[in-house]
């Protein structure tokens, strides 16, 4: 059985609070030997935080990855040095802006493009994290990075205010989103308030209020039911031993997988490893190039106690 330490819990992040601060206090309550993050929220913004703990932190990288969905509100006319309502103010410009010029302008955002990440962020450069370099006053050329807007809806518009809800890629900033939109308008714009809404399949409804601290130990979700959603792949009992042990996976130790070939070629190519036994055991990928005939272990769990 899984231990209550190893697991995800789903924090809906108030706003004023840094996420290592959240993690560190949920770390404290739970008596966790380990714990991380899985995907920083900026100090004022609020919303889903999932908070890893014992073995869960090994899959950091996958739920990082996962699409994320946000509600936002922008200010038209008024850009800042941060790209949001913390930084300096650069410009003021009066905001003349239609509502079908601003519908015309977010479609125009829709897809793949590429998106040089905030000064603000926590990308490293040269092992520190950029936004470590912009408070010493520095600004360095960043790089775009390949981004994709998969949604794009304006909620409303009251002038200079346009609030808005997106679905985008893993590395998306939605200050930038809203600064690169100001710029396409032609007057300006910066991040007033943003909800991360959503990562993945972890929703803010159903995420634990920072407030229910007495409710953090029943609401860690173990790492079985996290991936659950994963197509899956049974291996033996004597194969489950020896991935535990380092091996790789053997196309002749596997009893069954949950999806066709057809089927893996459609999804993201995640699976939860399982034994005979109901066991979770490991993450792993399918090798698109060996006809997914191979699986890869991304990360093994120790999680019998």
């Amino acid at each position: 059985m899984e231990h209550l330490r190893d697991g995800i819990l789903n924090i809906n992040k108030p706003g004023g609070l840094t996420s290592f601060a959240v993690v560190q206090e949920v770390k404290r309550l739970l008596s966790a030997r380990k714990a991380g993050h899985a995907g920083t929220l900026d100090p004022q913004a609020e919303g889903v935080l999932l908070i890893l703990l014992g073995e869960a932190t090994k899959i950091s990288a996958y739920l990082m990855n996962l699409e994320k969905e946000y509600e936002a509100t922008m200010v038209l006319g008024i850009t800042t040095s941060t790209q949001d309502g913390e930084g300096e103010i650069l410009n003021r410009t009066e905001p003349k802006v239609e509502l079908r010029q601003l519908r015309e302008v977010f479609n125009e955002f829709l897809g793949l493009q590429q998106q040089i990440p905030p000064m603000v962020s926590a990308k490293r450069y040269r092992g520190r994290r950029l936004y470590q370099i912009f408070r010493e006053g520095n600004v360095i050329e960043r790089l775009p990075q390949k981004i994709e807007i998969k949604e794009l809806d304006l909620l409303s518009y009251n002038v200079p205010r346009v609030s808005f809800r997106t679905i985008c890629s893993s590395g998306t900033y939605v200050r930038t989103l809203c600064h690169d939109i100001g710029e396409a308008l032609g007057c300006g714009a910066h991040l007033s308030h943003l909800v991360r809404v959503r990562v993945g399949n972890f929703k803010l409804s159903d995420a634990v209020s920072w407030d229910r601290k007495d409710l953090f130990h029943q609401k860690v979700q173990s790492l079985s039911e996290a991936l659950s959603r994963l197509p899956t792949i049974k291996v033996t009992r004597r194969m489950g031993r020896g991935i535990s042990m380092g091996k790789q996976i053997k196309i002749s130790e596997i009893v069954d997988v949950s999806v066709s070939a057809l089927e893996i070629a459609r999804t993201e190519q995640y699976f939860g490893v399982f034994d005979e036994d109901e066991n979770l055991i490991a993450l792993a990928k399918a090798h698109p190039e060996t006809g997914f005939k191979e699986f890869k272990l991304l990360r093994v769990f120790n999680l019998r106690t």
